[in-house]
């Protein structure tokens, strides 16, 4: 059967009912406008693909506005402007002059869940030559040393809530010893891992989430009973619960669809598979998948088998069932525009109107050196 390249944009569309900050082609960060595409790049301009994340808050206010009476300051401590460029090329970053000890700055907040977990950062670098800090706080007097240089770097750390009241903080409570650096936007937000940049004025700031979907053009031949997809994603550092990495269905979930992604308190990819609104597969595909890399999972089907394809290992469901032909929807890194977003990296998508051989389906999921 022929072949048809079509690039991903002239299917691709996105909605998300917000704006959205990322790294542009410059290595600097930007702001996008409501429901457009959101390609990332790293700090050297290189593209890191689509990045699909789902919906969150900054619980900080301010959050990069160091100067508010919010932060509150202990003894000693000193927050000025500075007149050198923050990761979003605008003079906005804060000088921020510790004194020592466990003397430092931070933001009260008292409505965290107590048992769930929240990840918590910053940018920041130093002044001059090195430097170490510590950030802590959310559960009890954490604390998590961190090394700073002359670039800009996002860190932070993840931890579960206590049940008293809690707050970020930044300060040198390990080292002891005074320190001068610069930061820009810290956030708090539920969850294990932090999502791209949101800067709260006033009031915690929000984001939509991304619904991406591929619209199925004379591309897609679903109507054959076969094809096949691979995803080229590249991990977020943690997750928790299900995320999706592909979702087909004929415009109504409880009617026909197939429902891809992965169970991370498992530790398993699972496929779902209804027909007529009845299920006829859900099964979990054994095989774990290592947060923060760069990875290939393939999905083919044919007539009467679906089959996963991962790290070269190729596991098949049970057959003996009619693929449906009807899908209008192809849905990726997201749940029905609800839950279970990837929190990852779309690096790129490949698809074959036919269910390929074993020893491809193994080539082309073969992993990457991380």
């Amino acid at each position: 059967m022929g072949m048809r390249y079509a690039p991903l944009e002239s299917c691709l569309r996105v909605t998300r009912g917000s704006p959205k900050i990322l790294r542009g082609p410059n290595g600097i960060l930007a702001g996008i406008g409501v429901d457009i595409p959101g390609h990332d790049h790293d700090e050297l301009g290189r593209a890191k693909g689509l990045l699909i994340e789902g919906a969150a808050s900054n619980l900080l206010r301010y959050s990069a506005s160091f100067s508010n009476p919010l932060w509150e300051k202990d003894a000693g401590v000193v927050v000025a402007m500075s007149a050198v460029a923050a990761p979003d090329g605008s003079i906005t970053a804060t000088r921020l002059d510790l004194p020592g000890g466990t003397a430092g700055l931070y933001q009260r907040v008292d409505d965290l869940i107590a048992g769930e977990v929240y990840s918590f950062g910053i940018w920041a670098r130093a002044v001059s030559g090195m430097a170490e800090i510590t950030l802590g706080g959310v559960d009890g007097a954490s604390n998590h040393a961190v090394s700073l240089d002359e670039s800009w770097q996002r860190v932070g750390f993840a931890e579960t809530a206590s049940d008293s009241s809690r707050y970020p903080k930044i300060s040198t409570g390990i080292s002891g010893n005074p320190v001068s650096i610069l930061i820009w936007n810290a956030q708090l937000e539920a969850g294990p891992v932090l999502t791209s940049d949101l800067i709260s004025k006033g009031i915690p700031a929000a984001r939509a989430m991304d619904d991406v979907m591929l619209e199925p053009g004379d591309w897609f031949r679903g109507a054959t009973g076969r094809g096949t997809f691979v995803f080229d994603l590249e991990l977020p550092a943690a997750w928790a619960r299900i995320w999706r990495i592909v979702q087909m269905h004929s415009g109504n979930l409880n009617d026909d669809h197939l429902d891809f992604g992965y169970d991370s308190a498992a530790d398993q990819l699972r496929i779902s598979l209804r027909k007529a609104g009845v299920p006829i597969i859900t099964q979990s595909l054994y095989g774990g998948i290592v947060p923060g890399t760069r990875t290939r999972i393939v999905l083919t089907w044919a007539d009467d088998a679906v089959a996963v394809a991962k790290d070269g290992v190729i596991l098949k469901s049970p057959g003996g069932f009619a693929m449906p032909r009807n899908f209008k929807v192809i849905r990726l890194g997201s749940y029905a525009g609800q839950s279970g977003a990837l929190n990852g990296h779309l690096r790129g998508v490949s698809y074959w109107p036919e269910r390929l051989g074993d020893d491809r389906l193994a080539a082309l999921s073969a992993n990457f050196e991380n």
